[in-house]
Order: C-alpha cells, then sequence, then structure tokens
C-alpha cells in the first residue's frame, strides 16, 4: 500500500542529493529548495518568501528533514530494530512498546479499516512480501496467496494506549506503514517549518504533497498524473488553501503478465491488486488522513469512493477509474481548483 510518486509538481522540485538551490526574483522574493533520500523515497522541500535567507531555510529544512528521520526509525518495516519490525518478529507472543506517534498512525488505520470494512488493512504486509512486484515476472501461486491472506486481518492488531503496546496476535503477522507513516511524516515537517518561521512551502514526501502559503503571493500548483504514462499532466490544480494532496496510481510500481498488470497496491480481501481504478488523488488538511484515503479509495473503486466522502467532512478526491473516466467527490473546491493545460 506504499505510495507512489504521482503527482508532478508544475514548479518542479527537481534537485540532487543534499544540494540548496536558491532564486532572488526582482521583487526581492527568493526560492529555495532541497532534498534528501528519507522513508524509500526522495523528499523534497521548497519555500518561498520575500527576505528569505538561505540559511534561514537551511536551518528549518534541516529540521523537518531530521523530524522525518525520526519517524522514518520509529515506523519503517524495512528497519530491523523499529518497533514495527519488533512488533513482527514477536507476533503472536507478546506486545512490544511502541511511541505515542505510532499509537495515533496505527489508529488513525485502524479507523479507515473499519471505515471500508477491511479495504485498507496495515497487516497486509504478508501479501505484500509475497508480491514483491518490483522482483516478479508472474503472479505467486494461488495457495500462496491463500496462506499468506490468513495472516491479514486488521482485528488482529491489539493496541494499548494506556500501556503503549502494539501486540500482533497470530505469529507471521506484519504491518506495514507506508500507506499512512509518509503522509504523517509530511505533516510533522511542515510543523518544523512553521516553527522556523517559514510559511510558504511545499513538502514532497515520494508524491505524498503539502502545500502552505503562496510564492509570491500567487497560489501553488500542481499536476496528476497521466496513468498513461503522457508527459503533460492529465489535470492541473490550482491550490486554494494550505492541505494535503496525496496520490496513489497503478503506474510505478507493477509488471505485466500474459497481458494483464500487476501492481503493488493490494487489496487484503482479495490478495490480489485492486482493480477499477488507475490513478486517485486525495485532498485534506491532514497529510495522513489524505495518504490512507488515497490508498482505500484505489481499492474500493470511485462509486464507493463517492458514497464515503459523504459521510466525511473535509475529504474529497479526484479518481481515474480502468477505463480512463474521470470521478470526482466531496468538498473539491475548497481545496484546489482545476486550471487549463
Amino acid at each position: 500500500m506504499t505510495k507512489r510518486i504521482a503527482l508532478i509538481c508544475l514548479l518542479a522540485l527537481c534537485l540532487a542529493g543534499l544540494l540548496f538551490l536558491t532564486w532572488q526574483r526582482r521583487s526581492g522574493e527568493s526560492l529555495h529548495e532541497a532534498q534528501r533520500g528519507l522513508m524509500g523515497t526522495v523528499v523534497k522541500i521548497k519555500a518561498s518568501g520575500k527576505g528569505l535567507s538561505r540559511e534561514r531555510f537551511a536551518q528549518a529544512s534541516a529540521n523537518a528533514f531530521g523530524e522525518i528521520e525520526r519517524l522514518e526509525k520509529e515506523m519503517s518495516e524495512w528497519l530491523p530494530d523499529s518497533p514495527i519490525s519488533q512488533a513482527a518478529r514477536q507476533a503472536g507472543q507478546k506486545a512490544v512498546p511502541v511511541s505515542e506517534e505510532i499509537l495515533a498512525v496505527a489508529e488513525l488505520a485502524l479507523s479507515v479499516s473499519r471505515k471500508t470494512e477491511g479495504a485498507f488493512d496495515i497487516s497486509f504486509k504478508p501479501l505484500g512480501r509475497l508480491w514483491d512486484v518490483g522482483k516478479r515476472r508472474e503472479p505467486p501461486e494461488e495457495a500462496l496467496i491463500l496462506k499468506a491472506r490468513r495472516l491479514v486481518d486488521y482485528h488482529n492488531i491489539l493496541l494499548d494506549k494506556e500501556r503503549r503496546t502494539l501486540f500482533l496476535t497470530r505469529p507471521g503477522m506484519a504491518v506495514g506503514l507506508g500507506a499512512v507513516a509518509k503522509g504523517y511524516a509530511a505533516g510533522r515537517a511542515a510543523q518544523k517549518m512553521r516553527e522556523g518561521g517559514i510559511g510558504s512551502f511545499i513538502i514532497d514526501a515520494g508524491g505524498d504533497l503539502y502545500f502552505s502559503g503562496n510564492r509570491s503571493g500567487k497560489a501553488w500548483t500542481c499536476g496528476i498524473k497521466d496513468p498513461d504514462g503522457k508527459s503533460e499532466p492529465l489535470i492541473r490544480l490550482r491550490v486554494r488553501k494550505d492541505c494535503a494532496i496525496v496520490t496513489s496510481g497503478d503506474y510505478e510500481r507493477y509488471f505485466e503478465f500474459q497481458g494483464r498488470r500487476y501492481h503493488h497496491i493490494i487489496d487484503a480481501r482479495t490478495g490480489y491488486p485492486a482493480t477499477g481504478s488507475r490513478s486517485v488523488t486525495v485532498m485534506s488538511l491532514d497529510p495522513a488522513v489524505a495518504d490512507a484515503y488515497a490508498t482505500a479509495f484505489f481499492i474500493l473503486g470511485p462509486q464507493q469512493a463517492v458514497e464515503m466522502t459523504k459521510g466525511i467532512p473535509g475529504l474529497a478526491f479526484i479518481l481515474i477509474d480502468a477505463g480512463g473516466k474521470i470521478w470526482r467527490g466531496g468538498p473539491l473546491a475548497e481545496f484546489v481548483e482545476e486550471i487549463g493545460l
């Protein structure tokens, strides 16, 4: 359920390594950019401001990157010493201590699981390991899929807020927080930027975007990638308020077998990659919420996504289905304005 880099920021964040770049406009407006490899992707920060010095940007962005790095050590299932990895090793045996942040992210994930009746499920990890679309060239055997599915059930994830523990009740279980953690980290990074006195910036955590403020009084803009791989964005958006914009798509990590595409977004209810959607872009004030529902809506499909947004205030989406039809739901106009190419 990890998110792909699915939004093209039209104010391209195209740095290399830890390089800091600065542009000074005639108006006195400075634009600064930096990037760092974190959470299995490239995290980029861009900031704008009149009289914004390179030194102040460097300090604030360093604090933001540091916060993401700290959260990665807490929440990555790929790091053997993380509490999430320890919970998998102790599955079926005992609970492991976790931070309040892990509890908050896991609690959000379980809430989305309940609302989607298990379509979104962070215990999908055994299925994710089995499919491993980056290495596979054909689907796994049905018997192996059924075996992995038996380990996937969010009801078997137990959180104890008082003791601050996480317990996976069945041996072999494992969780992956990638569908929530990057959004959560983007939100915390945004907080660090504001604490550094910077109000106009973009956080790009591998396609999980958070927008704040504006650029020289003009709104930030971004674009939704065409799932068919065309160079131009399919839809361009002008951002109207501080918010997160997160996309899940089937076109970044996949393999093809006998004319069918098998991508990385697994429907835990079937054990197979979800069908019916090509791309889902979700808007919310909360980046972690946008992150989770981008995956959930991709799996649920357009009609259920439309119905869900009717009961969840402050959540909007643009979905491109398997036939290329564009669906919209929720209060889109509160977050963005669609603009011509």
